[in-house]
């Protein structure tokens, strides 16, 4: 499992899917905003349905079950930061557009996908399902913050 992101980066992409999922995310963004957001977010809830986790009983468990399903996509891995009332997740070496076309559109349409599936995995384990897991928008270049946050 990599935990090291210039070493994750490094690896490569399949050209046609990568070209095919730019395009398929494309069709659902239009500059800096994000044309349907909830269905990126039920493609992403629904692919979590598809490739679920094992059942974690430490943070440490869960990032690790979320990663093992991460590595089958080659997107990239999750660092977890618990405090009192939040998780804060950390994406790290997300597949960045193809050629470097509207970046922008695509880090947005990705962080909606991963919306889904982060909310959808805590939920199947145990979370409650009005509590969605949120992106951050940053200036990161590699990684993409979310938080779930409790009693908000």
């Amino acid at each position: 499992m990599f935990s090291n992101q210039d070493t994750y980066l490094q690896r490569n992409y399949q050209a046609g899917w990568h070209d095919l999922v730019y395009l398929f995310f494309n069709e659902f963004t239009d500059g800096q905003n994000a044309k349907d957001p909830d269905t990126l977010r039920r493609l992403g809830e629904m692919m979590a349905k598809w490739y679920p986790i094992d059942r974690a009983t430490t943070v440490s468990e869960l990032e690790s079950s979320i990663n093992r399903v991460l590595e089958l996509f080659n997107w990239g891995f999750v660092k977890m930061a618990p405090a009192q009332r939040e998780l804060i997740l950390l994406h790290c070496a997300w597949p960045h557009a193809p050629e470097h076309r509207d970046e922008a559109s695509w880090r947005r349409a990705s962080a909606m996908v991963l919306e889904g599936a982060y909310s959808q995995w805590l939920v199947s384990q145990g979370a409650g399902n009005h509590v969605p897991v949120r992106w951050k928008d940053n200036a990161t270049e590699d990684v993409l913050i979310f938080r779930y946050a409790i009693g908000e």
